[in-house]
This record gives structure tokens, C-alpha cells and sequence, in this order.
């Protein structure tokens, strides 16, 4: 079949078969990815190429869509590493991020609390050194009331 044939008739069903099978490597490509965490990813370009360079001297439109499957796959494997990176460089800032908040938050709990609760308790103590009241926010008029103290400060 010369050209002048070929784009006068249109592609063979032939042609469209092997164009069809040319796209649907994809498949192919994903499964081998897929299965060698995405190290295959170039071996599954190799089915569409070899299509293409089979047909390129024996029919343009299969050669066409052969080639065209081939970028499109080559550059959704690549855009897929890109996107990969980027979710793991979020992951990491976030984890780091988090890591660093709750470091922070584990210091004031840690070393913060226990720091008030001594200064308030040498605060009391002082205060009641100097003859002066001291209750505590809402324990002081609980204690109050288990030992039959009217109210905090009433002695």
C-alpha cells in the first residue's frame, strides 16, 4: 500500500489493532512499575518504542500512535517522580515541623508545669511566711469545705 492508499483509505484494521495494542502498553508499563517500585517504569516503555520502530518503515499510523504512547508514557513516569518528591519533601517538612511542635509543647509540659507549680507553691509559702492568706484557685476552697473550714482564708 503506498501513502498516496494509505491516507486515501484510511488505516487498516490491522493498523488500529497494533495502534490500539501500542496504547494499551500503558497497562503493561503500570503493572511492571508498579511491581518494581517503579524502577521498571523504563522497561514497559520498550513495548510502545519497539512498536514504533517495527512499523515506522511499514505504516506511519501505527508508527504515530506507537510514538505517541511512548512520550505519554515516558513523561507520566516522569511528572509521577516529581509529584512523588514533592509529597515526600511535604511529608518530611511535616513530620519535622510536628516533631519540633511537639518537642516544644512536651518541654513546656515537661519542664514548664512542674516549674509554675513550684514558683506558685514558694509564692503560698512566702505569703503565709508573711502572715498573709494564701489559698489556692479552686483546690483552696475544696480542702476548705473537707475539713470544715467555713471558707478559704477563715481560720
Amino acid at each position: 500500500m503506498t501513502m498516496t492508499d494509505y491516507t486515501m483509505a484510511g488505516p487498516t484494521q490491522h493498523e488500529r489493532n497494533w495502534a490500539a495494542v501500542a496504547h494499551l502498553t500503558a497497562v503493561l508499563t503500570l503493572v511492571i512499575a508498579a511491581s518494581t517500585a517503579g524502577l521498571g517504569h523504563i522497561l514497559g516503555l520498550l513495548v510502545p518504542l519497539a512498536i514504533y520502530i517495527y512499523f515506522s518503515n511499514r505504516s506511519r499510523y501505527v508508527a504515530y500512535h506507537a510514538l505517541q504512547a511512548t512520550v505519554f508514557q515516558a513523561v507520566a513516569g516522569i511528572l509521577y517522580v516529581i509529584a512523588a518528591s514533592l509529597a515526600g519533601a511535604m511529608i518530611a517538612v511535616a513530620w519535622t515541623v510536628a516533631g519540633v511542635a511537639l518537642t516544644l509543647a512536651a518541654g513546656v509540659e515537661l519542664v514548664g508545669l512542674p516549674a509554675l507549680a513550684l514558683f506558685y507553691s514558694a509564692y503560698g509559702a512566702y505569703l503565709i511566711y508573711k502572715g498573709q492568706e494564701f489559698d489556692y484557685p479552686v483546690l483552696g476552697s475544696l480542702v476548705a469545705r473537707s475539713v470544715g473550714r467555713g471558707s478559704p482564708g477563715s481560720f
